[in-house]
């Protein structure tokens, strides 16, 4: 875009409409504050869902909204956790209360005081049935937080309150070992109830939506661009270098690629695959390839027919060769999948499926028996619809999977959506067999497992299974982290072996960051806060 400052007309207009006697220099001296400006072109998955933090489905919109909101606790440069709007915090010794200091004179992006009233109001909102929050689970640790989620209290039983306006008060029903992890995800962050009761739905447009995080909403254009910019009003403005962020959503990674290389994106969060070995011989130093808290995976209808036994879910995960898959069309970094729980997520032993180890000709064979016990064969071929969205990756994943199935005489039919319809779908059991992907915002085995409890929110593919529940139960009251940990194997353990879901890859995040991006630091988080870089663009 052509500078305002760029002819004597275009000063000239900003002389009249600003109806000074500006003189030359005095022009120049605006001109080169405004090009002084620092501005951060960043992509994004997809357009966010909704800029509202207790409602966004988490992957799609965390990216902004890490910038734009901040909770008692949050990740630092290198993506590990720290204090946020909480400058410290005590814990009672039996591990039940948690006492939150916020920072002093704290306030929201409109100048409105930020008190910890707002952190009550913004818990008890996450719980609020109404608010059909998709992850309010990750909270179930508070006090009687789980019984108002489900509607049998009222929302003023949660354990929270105001000691006074600095003092913010938390009492868990059972010890947990990552309460202080889940307060920097998007439900710990704050939402502004001045402005959420004043505006309601309409709370997070440009214009209206306010926030405590380093930035603030500027403008939103749907499918294009998220704008944000610095917040005078965080508490650590001195330190935030970047003036402007834009988001762009960047669904076909051909483009995202393109426009990086032309530098109209400073970091591009993903690229074909197939361009893997060009990039590592011309832009070695932009690659950052890294492993993640990600899993690639396929849900399953469980409560669909024919998916309600387990032999055709079985035999569907067995005949997939994920070894040979990634090398052949996914040499990127990623690893294949037996698991829901990645490997680098700390503290565990994942428990795998009972297919993991063995050769692939003979789960091949055991798949079609298993369809043939099911009732199924060359007069009657198992036929289904398998559904992704729109990523050139997921469809040449998706080919893959039909060429593997077929020799098992499976028909499917291959169907694409738009990212947006794929989550509607998971949530309202629209399908059979999906596509789906899952980023744990925090690095803890629960941030996986708890998804797959009976009746939670998030537990898309239907699976129901008391004993998962129990072992989940049990493991989410429990302090040791030993004993923790060996409690979630056994569930996942319980899950792999249903096949409730078939997982394919573990993620490594793939970025392309450009040199003059300083302060980037890769991590299993993906937090990669904008309030930390500082971006010196080449000149030209």
């Amino acid at each position: 875009m052509r500078s305002a400052c760029s002819s004597p007309r275009a000063a000239g207009h900003i002389i009249g409409k600003l109806r000074l006697a500006l003189t030359v220099a005095a022009v120049a001296l605006f001109c080169a504050t405004a090009d002084a400006r620092m501005v951060f072109n960043r992509a994004s998955s997809a357009d966010p869902d909704t800029l509202d933090p207790h409602k966004s489905n988490g992957n799609t919109a965390s990216v902004v909204l890490a910038d734009l909101f901040l909770g008692l606790t949050t990740a630092d440069a290198a993506g590990e956790l720290v204090p946020g709007a909480a400058e410290s915090w005590t814990i009672s010794p039996d591990g039940l209360v948690y006492t939150f200091k916020l920072r002093p004179d704290l306030s929201w992006s409109d100048g409105t005081p930020l008190t910890a009233e707002d952190f009550v109001y913004s818990y008890r909102r996450v719980q609020q049935p109404d608010t059909a929050a998709r992850y309010a689970q990750w909270f179930w640790a508070v006090k009687n937080a789980q019984e108002i989620n489900q509607g049998k209290r009222p929302v003023d039983q949660l354990g929270v309150r105001a000691v006074d306006d600095r003092t913010f008060e938390v009492t868990l029903s059972a010890p947990s070992p990552i309460f202080l992890e889940i307060n920097a995800t998007i439900m710990g962050y704050p939402v502004p109830r001045h402005v959420v009761e004043k505006f309601g739905n309409e709370w997070t447009a440009p214009g209206n939506h306010v926030s405590n995080g380093a930035y603030v909403l500027s403008a939103r254009v749907p499918q294009t661009r998220v704008t944000v910019i610095k917040n005078a009003k965080f508490y650590d403005a001195a330190n935030v270098k970047i003036d402007e962020v834009n988001f762009f959503p960047t669904e076909n990674l051909g483009t995202a690629f393109n426009r990086f290389r032309a530098m109209e994106l400073d970091v591009a969060l993903n690229f074909p695959p197939e361009q893997i070995d060009w990039i590592r011989a011309n832009l070695p130093k932009e690659l950052h390839v890294a492993p993640n808290l990600g899993v690639y995976y396929f849900l399953i209808n469980n409560k669909k027919a024919p998916f309600t036994d387990r032999r055709v879910r079985k035999a569907l995960s067995a005949a997939i060769d994920r070894e040979s898959m990634i090398e052949k069309l996914f040499d990127t970094g990623v690893t294949p999948a037996y698991s829901l729980v990645p490997v680098v997520v700390p503290n565990y032993n994942v428990g795998a499926a009972d297919i993991a180890g063995r050769p692939q000709a003979e789960r091949v064979a055991e798949a079609k028996k298993l369809l043939a016990d099911a009732g199924y064969g060359p007069g009657k071929p198992l036929k289904f619809s398998l559904l992704f969205d729109t990523l050139e990756e997921n469809r040449k994943m998706a080919v893959a999977m039909a060429a593997m199935w077929k020799p098992l005489g499976v028909e499917v039919e291959l169907s694409n959506s738009e990212f947006r319809d794929i989550q509607r779908r998971a949530r309202t059991g629209e399908y059979e067999v999906m596509r789906f992907a899952y980023f744990s915002p925090f690095a803890d085995a629960s941030g996986y497992l708890n998804l797959y409890r009976t009746g939670d929110a998030s537990n898309y593919a239907g699976f129901v299974n008391t004993a998962y529940d129990q072992l989940m139960t049990e493991a989410n009251a429990t302090s040791d982290i030993a004993k923790r940990a060996e409690l979630m194997r056994q569930a996942e353990k319980i899950l792999m072996d249903d096949y409730a879901i078939i997982p394919i890859y573990h993620y490594a995040g793939r970025r392309l960051v450009h040199q003059y991006v300083k302060g980037w630091i890769d991590n299993a988080r993906n937090q990669n806060q904008s309030r930390y870089l500082t971006v010196a663009r080449p000149a030209g």
